[in-house]
């Protein structure tokens, strides 16, 4: 198999559902809402119909990840064997998928290279191709669609809940009397922990919070997030349990239907009795410790400047002194001494090359050769 890593699945949505709930009713809704518009047009000649289009979704989600939807990579014949259509048609409704916004094609299929074939030959694996991987998931701008109809949908049989039938009498308000304690109107309401106001709030503001965070007032955090408040959580302590929740094997999708009911189970999984265990105090701890560490380092640094700014401002000073004055006197004219000398040399060997020069030529000092 493959191998694609994290990178490739990088804003791709995941399922809110399983894969009955996504190909037997995110499908439909998104075929019902959508097809005319999107997928119609951008194939013209190539139908597809609701039928087939459920039939290869359904096959199709039973080779993804239960809790995700992702990695579906069966080859279009699998599909076409496993639903008894042609490979043709499972091709159209694959294209639909993607056109209506339910399914991503992540890596298209190729064929692979003849590293990855010989690789594969050693492990016993004959395929000469890669299959396209797909993710499977809701349509963004269909999801609070489809939930409105999931909230209307009737409920089935044997179900609590099921409508029940009103009986013959009209059910009104006889009295006009006001109830509650002494019969002064409604009962008092609680006032809200400042705490968890400002907890709920600085969590909302913050740009790591998950989106389904602005799906609730200040107000209604609050009543969660007092009890942390309570014990000196910040935002990011709140951010910290959701990745913790997710990183033990908990699903979390991207727009919960009751978010509120899904951190109180997330503060219930870690303990009220472990509510002073902030779950991220460690890294803000360590940070603390790293940002310390490291003015210490500038402090240090600067304080090492300083000294040498001071020690050059001192040397500069030294410099007009009488003892540097004198050093340079006695150097200048050491110099001089010395290019006197070398200035006398010099023309001392020229007098003697020149006088070696008219011995050998025969020239008297006044011009005339000797005979």
């Amino acid at each position: 198999m493959l191998d694609l890593g994290d990178l490739p699945w990088a804003g791709v949505p995941c399922w809110t559902g399983r894969a009955e709930r996504w190909a037997y009713f995110t499908v439909p809704v998104a075929y019902a809402a959508r097809y005319d518009t999107h997928v119609r047009p951008a194939m013209p000649g190539n139908p597809v119909s609701l039928r087939a289009l459920v039939r290869v979704a359904a096959a199709r989600a039973r080779y993804a990840d239960h809790a995700t939807g992702r990695g579906s990579r069966p080859t279009n014949e699998r599909l076409a064997a496993d639903t008894g259509l042609s490979v043709r048609t499972v091709q159209r409704a694959n294209t639909a998928l993607r056109l209506l916004g339910v399914a991503t094609e992540v890596l298209r299929g190729r064929q692979r290279t003849r590293a990855e074939r010989m690789a594969s030959w050693r492990v016993g694996d004959r395929g000469r191709g890669w299959a396209s991987v797909w993710a499977l998931h809701d349509h963004p701008f269909l999801h609070r669609f489809i939930h409105r109809l999931s909230a209307l949908s009737p409920h089935p049989e044997g179900s609590p809940v099921r409508d029940k039938s009103s009986g013959r009498e009209v059910v009104t308000t006889r009295a006009r009397r006001r109830g509650g304690a002494g019969n002064r109107g409604a009962p008092r309401r609680w006032g809200l922990d400042t705490g968890g106001v400002a907890l709920a709030r600085g969590w909302r503001a913050d740009p790591h919070s998950p989106p389904w965070a602005q799906r609730y007032t200040v107000s209604a955090w609050a009543r969660v997030l007092a009890g942390p408040a309570q014990h000196g959580w910040v935002a990011r302590d709140v951010n910290q349990l959701i990745r913790d929740w997710i990183g033990v094997g908990h699903w979390l999708p991207d727009a919960p239907h009751k978010p509120i009911g899904l951190l109180y189970a997330m503060l219930a999984w870690h303990g009220a009795e472990n509510l002073a265990d902030r779950p991220a105090a460690a890294d803000m701890a360590r940070e603390a410790a790293e940002l310390a560490a490291h003015r210490t380092r500038l402090a240090a640094q600067r304080a090492e400047r300083d000294a040498s700014l001071r020690a050059r401002v001192v040397g500069r000073a030294a410099l007009g002194g009488p003892g540097h004055v004198a050093a340079r006197a006695t150097a200048a004219e050491a110099a001089h001494r010395a290019l006197l000398r070398r200035t006398q040399a010099a023309a001392a060997e020229a007098a003697r090359l020149d006088a070696a020069v008219r011995a050998a030529r025969g020239i008297t000092d006044h011009g005339f050769e000797s005979r």
